[in-house]
């Protein structure tokens, strides 16, 4: 990360303490540090002088044919090196030339450099579009609607440091035609019985429909990252695969970017589900009257896949309150956040005799209106 800051929240690490590895690659040509990536100019930036470098021409990243073969073997990432905490077991590629203090995931220190990068290469990468401060406005915004929070957790939101990670994920495009057979149902209601028994009931009539269906799926995100689950990364917006380009290492530059912990094969049965679903949903869709589902039943064949590893940005941070761990992540296209936070015992103590004395209030308002 250049001389970026690897602190743990609440801790005081020296940012100038960590001895870089001595590299030319994108090293500034006017003082001799080191080049980052800059979301809000959209080049190569040195934090020390301001000089500033053009990245390569932005390119469309080549999509690939998926096949039971895509996994195997090895791509070397290049002047990469892997460093993984003992802590949550977080892989981390970082360039040659950098150095972290702690595990830009958890905060732990002592971590430990890995001989080599297993697995494929990235072929696309989402570049930052907001820079930390950005990131940062959107954490004290995400923080100050957290109100059972305590008091002086929000005061750290304006303290915190964040680190850039790029985040694995993978993205799928695939034919889908399926035959199906259903079972669905239509609510109606009767009147029956007589005298003090007459009543209404209601029924469903049920009825079978059988077709065929046929879907193009572009882009479907699968996230492979053990640290971001597939509900946070719907909760925080997904992100914009289709404007990804080709991968290039000045992108990385100044960031960390998490090695992927589920894989090719594993992501793409992930992306299969969601198609089918989808599919369904069209199904269902086809039977406005129903209201009711028995069972859809879906008989899928996948043609033309393929596939994008993509990494993803997020700025991300952990805390440690009362000797549990916390954290949170800024999708770092749209800025949505992310996280968890502790409750304050003491408010939610109080918000808890708020919504007891509301309940109450409405109880006796009720019993006043309709049998005093």
């Amino acid at each position: 990360m250049g001389k970026n800051a690897e602190t743990e929240v609440n801790s005081a690490v020296d940012v100038n303490s960590a001895k870089e590895v001595e590299s030319d690659t994108f090293k500034c040509p006017g003082c001799g540090n080191f080049l980052k990536y800059d979301p809000d100019s959209g080049k190569m930036k040195c934090d020390y002088c301001g000089c500033e470098r053009d990245v390569p021409a932005p390119k469309p990243p080549m999509e690939l044919y998926y096949t039971s073969l895509s996994e195997q073997g090895y791509s070397g990432w290049g002047e990469v090196k892997c460093i993984q905490c003992p802590v949550c077991g977080a892989k981390t590629l970082l360039e040659k030339y950098q150095t972290v203090t702690v595990c830009p995931f958890c905060g732990a220190p002592n971590l430990v450099e890995s001989d080599e990068v297993p697995g494929l290469k990235p072929n696309a990468v989402l570049p930052f579009l907001i820079g930390e401060p950005k990131a940062h406005e959107s954490l004290k915004k995400w923080m100050g609607k957290k109100f059972l929070a305590p008091s002086n957790l929000k005061k750290l939101a304006k303290t915190s440091k964040m680190r850039g990670i790029y985040i694995p994920s993978w993205t799928f495009d695939s034919n889908v035609y399926a035959t199906y057979d259903a079972r669905l149902g239509k609510t109606y209601t009767v009147t029956v019985g007589t005298g003090k028994n007459r009543r209404t009931e209601t029924r469903v009539r049920w009825y079978n429909v059988s077709g065929s269906i046929n879907s193009y799926f572009d882009d479907v995100l699968v996230g492979a990252s053990d640290r971001l689950q597939q509900k946070q990364l719907t909760k925080m917006g997904g992100f914009d695969t289709k404007n990804s380009i080709q991968f290039e290492e000045e992108y990385l530059s100044g960031y960390s970017a998490e090695r992927y912990s589920k894989g090719l094969d594993d992501s793409w049965d992930v992306a299969k589900n969601l198609m089918i679903d989808n599919v369904k949903s069209q199904i269902r869709n086809r039977y406005p009257d129903a209201d009711r589902v028995d069972y859809i039943n879906v008989r899928p064949v996948f043609s033309e896949t393929k596939y994008k590893y993509v990494l993803a940005p997020v700025w991300a941070s952990s805390y440690r309150y009362k000797g549990k761990d916390y954290g949170f992540v800024v999708n770092g296209r749209n800025g949505r956040t992310v996280g968890k936070a502790p409750l304050s015992p003491i408010k939610t103590f109080f918000f808890a005799l708020f919504c007891a004395g509301v309940g109450a209030l409405l109880i006796w308002m009720i019993y006043m209106l309709f049998f005093a």
